[in-house]
């Protein structure tokens, strides 16, 4: 599968339509390794959030019932953990992304714009997105403690509140 779709002359022009509705979803490859010194770099910026797939992202294989990954931040959303569908991308300035286009989310760079009002979505759906995620969720949950979080301080009653007794954390 081809990494990236990035065309920013077709995304410029057409204002950021996708990035206005959601931001895009990363990858754990988008970050350096050692990984949770990364993700802590990132929260600790303020422009990361910690969202959540709720189910099984690979029906009946896991009997997961909620699968942290991260994203940008929805612009106007502080909280840390963040499970807001809909809103704006923090990185979308007036004159398109803030990030240069191999720095962005693996989401983003697998999003290929069509035409202005078109995009076609390579990366597959959010349950695909998540997979890749679900090894690190000890990862996210200890870097996320190391800037004062907890997924207890998630503000939705549907959290994944049982998920550090889960993984033992």
């Amino acid at each position: 599968m081809k990494k990236n779709y990035l065309k920013t002359d077709i995304c410029k022009e057409c204002g950021g339509k996708c990035c206005k509705h959601m931001p895009g979803i990363a990858h754990p490859c988008d970050f350096k390794k050692p990984l949770e010194e990364s993700l802590i770099e990132a929260f600790r910026s303020g422009h990361w959030a910690i969202d959540w797939y709720d189910g099984d992202p690979v029906k009946y294989r896991y009997k997961l019932h909620n699968v942290l990954f991260i994203r940008p931040k929805v612009k106007g959303v502080s909280e840390l953990f963040d499970p807001t569908w809909g809103g704006e991308c923090i990185f979308l300035a007036y004159d398109g992304c803030t990030l240069k286009p191999l720095e962005r989310p693996r989401g983003c760079r697998l999003m290929e714009p069509i035409t202005t009002n078109k995009c076609l979505l390579h990366g597959g759906d959010k349950a695909a997105c998540t997979r890749p995620w679900i090894p690190y969720q000890k990862v996210i949950l200890k870097a996320a403690r190391a800037v004062g979080e907890s997924i207890k301080n998630a503000h939705r009653s549907e959290a994944p509140s049982s998920m550090e007794q889960i993984l033992g954390i």
